[in-house]
């Protein structure tokens, strides 16, 4: 499984597509200003910045690539690539200008998105809330949380969303915040893992995980888990529960090292956060795979948000910081337009019934090919399963 995308519903959503703003238009301005520099030193740069966890390459090996993909423009192999100077659509930003009942059907739902108080993670809730949704932002720091919930209540004018702490590097505290959920005694239409760290030095988290595979990816496996019970149960053939998991471009040069996962035998901070980011990719194949052997009507996905500009970097050595300064306007996205993707992913009807796929700018693309390994799938999450302390329900299906 994860070969393919699995589709329930065929067919496109039939309505129209907005426009993109202003902020997006520049970003395809700094693309086709990179599409006119000198191919060897596009190169170069491109090659730099992947090491950094910053670019991706067009090709399947960053090796043997002869060009780098567009940030906003990517090719996407069996699908076609969009307009030189033009952006993708976002069938949802159309959604809550449909029908009443489109409305209604939104504000009946329910959202958590994890580091939903600031970035990529704030600007996702903010709009799930403009839709309608009821969205919790699952946080570890409770002043951020609650000031985040302010904010977007003065910016929605709704008083839907609210904070609820979990520590994504505790596996205890992810325990407790499933608990208060279920205590709400509601339903759970879209999970969206978010959170995450990125080259932080070598450290532990509470349970004594290497930090970068603790948090991005044990957290968001075991709280996945813990959740997925109620996520089915609020799921429906016509309208699926959605779990969308925030991934990198960075899990193309990843390894995953099954024999020390906790990056004890060498550390490097680029290793350790790409294979993070590898191993989200390849949960979400295994659990989608899960999802349709059992006949839930729930779906996972993986998105890529790009190159954003957020507080993710605040780790990264004093030089690159200055050149992140100084290029940012060029190179990286807004965090809302970072934000498109995973809300594209948790909303629009042209996803409804898809799972398994890797979707970056609102479009499906390949991921790395060791990502489709279903062998190093089922033995992820075999020994997933052994670290957070859950039955291993999987070892039943093939």
């Amino acid at each position: 499984m994860g070969t393919e995308a699995v589709s329930r519903h065929g067919g496109s959503a039939g309505s129209a597509w907005l426009a993109r703003p202003f902020c997006q238009q520049r970003l395809c301005r700094r693309d086709l200003l990179l599409a006119n520099a000198s191919g060897a030193v596009s190169k170069w740069v491109c090659s730099v910045l992947l090491w950094l966890g910053w670019w991706r390459f067009g090709g399947r090996d960053a090796e043997t690539s002869s060009s780098c993909r567009s940030l906003a423009c990517a090719t996407t192999k069996g699908l076609g690539k969009c307009e030189a100077g033009k952006m993708p659509a976002a069938p949802w930003r159309n959604c809550r200008h449909r029908s009443v009942g489109g409305v209604i059907l939104f504000s009946q739902k329910k959202a958590i998105v994890t580091g939903g108080a600031k970035g990529i993670g704030y600007q996702t809730v903010k709009h799930l809330a403009q839709l309608g949704m009821h969205v919790i932002i699952a946080g570890n720091s409770e002043s951020e949380g609650q000031k985040a919930v302010r904010k977007i209540q003065e910016e929605t004018l709704t008083g839907k969303v609210e904070f609820l702490y979990c520590d994504l590097a505790s596996m205890k505290s992810i325990r407790q915040f499933v608990q208060r959920f279920r205590a709400k005694n509601c339903p759970l239409h879209v999970l969206v893992n978010n959170a995450g760290v990125m080259l932080v030095p070598e450290r532990k988290t509470e349970d004594g995980f290497e930090e970068h595979f603790g948090l991005n990816y044990l957290g968001h496996f075991l709280l996945t888990n813990l959740l997925l019970d109620t996520l089915k149960q609020s799921g429906t053939h016509s309208h699926n529960a959605r779990i969308i998991t925030v991934s990198s471009a960075t899990h193309y040069v990843g390894k995953l090292h099954l024999n020390d996962l906790q990056s004890r035998c060498s550390y490097s901070p680029h290793g350790a956060y790409a294979q993070s980011k590898l191993a989200l990719v390849l949960f979400t194949y295994r659990l989608q795979h899960l999802l349709t052997a059992n006949g839930s009507h729930v779906t996972a996905n993986v998105v890529d948000p790009g190159v954003v500009n957020t507080e993710l970097y605040k780790h990264v050595f004093w030089a690159v910081k200055v050149a992140k300064w100084m290029t940012a306007w060029l190179f990286f996205k807004t965090a809302e337009e970072g934000a498109s993707t995973s809300i594209y992913a948790a909303v629009s009807p042209e996803m409804e019934g898809a799972g398994g796929c890797y979707l970056y700018n609102e479009e499906r693309t390949k991921s790395a090919d060791v990502a489709y390994d279903e062998d190093l799938q089922r033995r992820l999450w075999t020994e997933s399963c052994k670290m957070v302390g859950i039955s291993d329900e999987s070892s039943r299906v093939p």
